[in-house]
């Protein structure tokens, strides 16, 4: 009944969707409102959507000038010689590049916009991340070397750390839970450094997440990040046009509301499901509005319930509880910060009760037992 009353209302002008609803509901008003909200909740998702299709169309249109990506592949920039091509994003492209002047040398990566293709947003975005990684300190983050525009088109570059690693997933896929669970909480580290000063990343997924050769986690790719206190931002990016990566989407970003570091803990949330499961929780489908959907107001399935089989018993109950609380649908029921979601890992990892679970004494109890079970068999012999 309300699936087919929601088919029937969404598909109505706005004006005729409440006469609509009086008379198909009758005197259920709980009913009615189930339905108007998920119409609302459609209605929201719509205009994101379109947001983002509008504002990528405009920023890929000059597409067709754009200087190819192997051109730059063996030329300068400042000291820096190109020597590779990383990969290409949705904002530029990452070089392999080396420093090899007469004062050091040194390997780096550079971001750099497609000259030609640039336009006014994406020039001030990566102006507001050359900013944004100039004021974050942190082993765990990729460190600002340089930065500087082109010769000739004058688009702006980043020189940052060249980090030789593999993505999060990928490095975590043999480890025991225990390990995974505390490269995870390396990662929140770094994301709670950000957040300190006044960072949201808004992109958190295992991409963005190299682990080096030393296994330590480091999180990358600031071109989308939010600053909560926006004085000397460039970009002026309206709510909801940020470009998502919807598996890891929390909901207030798919209905394109404003964001806080909750909707870091979101995704941190998604991460560990994945890195538990082998899985994030939502499935990106052909039908956005679908997906955006599923997001808004579809749990996912419990951890433990889609973990491999060997993991189940290990992911089952705290890790469980930990991963649910930080995927909660409203911002305000999820870990007030991301410090209290490490906080909950590392009491996971210590054997302690978690926050994320109801404290009953026979919880309790058994927590306190496993961790002191040598004293305790003493005392009973």
């Amino acid at each position: 009944m309300l699936e087919e009353l929601f088919a029937q209302a969404v598909e109505l002008p706005p004006g005729e969707r409440e006469p609509f609803l009086a008379r198909a509901c009758g005197d259920d008003d709980a009913l009615r409102a189930e339905v108007t909200a998920l119409v609302e909740s459609a209605a929201g998702a719509a205009v994101a959507v379109r947001g983002v299709i509008a504002e990528a169309a405009a920023e890929i249109a000059p597409a067709a000038a754009a200087t190819l990506p192997s051109a730059l592949i063996g030329t300068r920039l400042g000291p820096y010689r190109i020597t590779t091509l990383i990969g290409e994003g949705g904002m530029g492209t990452v070089f392999r590049a080396v420093r090899d002047d007469t004062e050091f040398l040194r390997v780096v990566a550079i971001k750099v916009l497609r000259r030609g293709s640039a336009s006014p947003a994406e020039v001030a975005r990566l102006r507001d991340e050359r900013q944004i990684l100039a004021s974050l300190d942190h082993p765990g983050i990729v460190r600002l070397f340089d930065g500087g525009t082109t010769g000739g088109g004058g688009v702006p570059y980043l020189v940052m750390e060249h980090v030789e690693g593999v993505p999060l997933t990928e490095h975590a896929r043999d480890l025991p839970v225990a390990a995974r669970v505390a490269l995870l909480r390396q990662v929140c580290a770094a994301v709670q450094h950000a957040h300190q000063h006044l960072v949201v990343h808004r992109d958190l997924k295992p991409s963005n997440i190299l682990v080096d050769k030393d296994g330590v986690p480091k999180l990358l790719d600031f071109g989308i990040a939010k600053l909560l206190d926006p004085g000397g931002r460039e970009a002026q990016t309206r709510t909801g046009m940020a470009l998502l990566t919807l598996e890891y989407a929390s909901p207030e970003q798919a209905r394109g509301e404003p964001v806080s570091v909750a909707t870091d803990v979101y995704a941190l949330g998604a991460v560990l499901y994945e890195v538990l499961t082998g899985r994030p929780p939502q499935r990106a489908g052909d039908d956005m509005l679908a997906t955006l959907r599923a997001i808004c107001e579809v749990d996912p399935p419990r951890p433990s319930a889609v973990a491999p089989a060997t993991d189940r018993r290990e992911v089952a109950g705290d890790l469980d509880n930990i991963v649910m609380r930080a995927l909660q649908k409203s911002p305000t029921t999820r870990y007030p910060s991301v410090a209290a979601f490490a906080d909950d890992l590392e009491r996971y990892l210590c054997g302690q009760p978690v926050a994320a679970r109801a404290a009953t004494f026979g919880y309790r109890a058994g927590k306190f037992a496993r961790r002191h079970r040598g004293a305790l068999a003493l005392v009973l012999v």
